[in-house]
């Protein structure tokens, strides 16, 4: 069997991004050559891919054309990693470009043989915002890379020199989307006075509305002392400061996996997070809060401060159990099932294009 596989997000602006991530983890996972009946062909053209018997395209934009409408003789799957601005369109607008684009994009998916996705809370929504048949999903949880692990103490000191960080903080990594509930979060700051650190390209993008909207909140709650935003870092520094948080954060409204959870507990730092959506699913031995109430976050980030350092090593052990549970190899093997089973679709024809 011959797969051809989009590589197009590590190029793109979508490699910092966790489009990127997944893409780049099946790719390096199919490069260690463990499935010796299968050719990988990799391409960075969506729009003219080579004949394959499986054409993957690993991710789906709601509102910008990246699937061809061109139907294929080779079997199409696609990764949809959530379809969040439709279950919150009243926070995710789009113009009449948008809704065009939407428009065409699920005429494109008419002509997958299977959709892949991130968690059963995406399935759900993929079934009842796009339509499309519940029995053709699969839901194939993420992992956090290999390289994220706990790390010798006496390192931590370089990188909180490097970032300028505080000595003691909590951690926030992501973007700055609404769904994202940065807001509440910075309320709950407010309120327990810790230290924020946050991480990630967009917490320090000037030229989006919604960071600038962040940083007006941060003025206005009177908390610049306590937040700092690095930007984006990279992966190695990353794993640094996820030994070096007190605990990560994760209080979204909603998340179609939330990868920081797993990244977070395989350094085995404490996370604290939604009892909501996908978070609910993966989140295992995280404290959960309600993200609707600044105050509740503020109570389960001052829960897990006031733990014993015996508490904290076995909140930090089942954290590290859990996340091992996730594996970029179970992602690969359980992608390549999804190839085979379309493949052996009857009435499919061997040999691409």
């Amino acid at each position: 069997m011959k797969v051809a596989f989009d590589v197009s997000p590590v190029k793109t602006g979508h490699q910092v991004r966790g489009i990127g991530v997944y893409t780049q983890g099946l790719v390096t996972e199919f490069k260690k050559g463990e499935w010796p009946d299968i050719k990988f062909e990799f391409f960075q053209k969506p729009a003219s891919p080579p004949p394959a018997d499986v054409i993957h395209y690993p991710y789906f934009d709601l509102f910008f054309k990246t699937l061809p409408q061109k139907k294929h003789s080779g079997r199409v799957v696609i990764t949809i990693h959530d379809v969040i601005p439709m279950v919150f369109p009243k926070h995710f607008p789009v113009g009449l470009k948008g809704h065009i684009n939407l428009f065409l994009q699920k005429m494109a998916l008419k002509n997958a043989d299977a959709v892949i996705c991130d968690s059963q809370t995406s399935k759900n929504d993929i079934v009842n915002k796009l339509s499309y048949p519940k029995e053709k999903i699969h839901v194939i949880y993420l992992a956090p890379s290999e390289s994220f692990r706990k790390i010798p103490e006496n390192e931590l000191p370089i990188i909180i020199k490097k970032y300028k960080l505080p000595q003691k903080f909590i951690l926030y990594v992501g973007d700055v989307n609404w769904n994202k509930n940065i807001p509440n979060l910075l309320q709950a700051v407010k309120i327990t006075k810790v230290n924020l650190v946050m991480v990630g390209a967009a917490i320090t993008n000037p030229y989006l509305p919604e960071t600038t909207a962040i940083d007006n909140l941060i003025t206005e709650l009177d908390i610049k002392n306590q937040v700092t935003k690095t930007g984006f870092v990279k992966e190695a520094d990353l794993i640094a400061i996820y030994n070096a948080a007190s605990l990560t954060i994760q209080s979204s409204f909603y998340e179609g996996f939330g990868l920081p959870v797993l990244e977070s507990m395989a350094c085995g730092t404490p996370v604290v997070c939604s009892n909501v959506a996908s978070l609910a699913e993966i989140a295992g031995p995280a404290i959960f809060c309600d993200p609707t109430n600044p105050s509740d976050i503020a109570d389960k980030i001052n829960h897990v401060l006031s733990l014993s350092n015996k508490e904290k090593d076995i909140i930090s052990q089942k954290s590290i159990e859990h996340a091992a549970k996730f594996s970029w190899h179970k992602v690969a093997k359980h992608t390549i099932d999804v190839y085979q089973k379309v493949y052996k679709i009857p009435g499919h024809l061997p040999g691409g294009l």
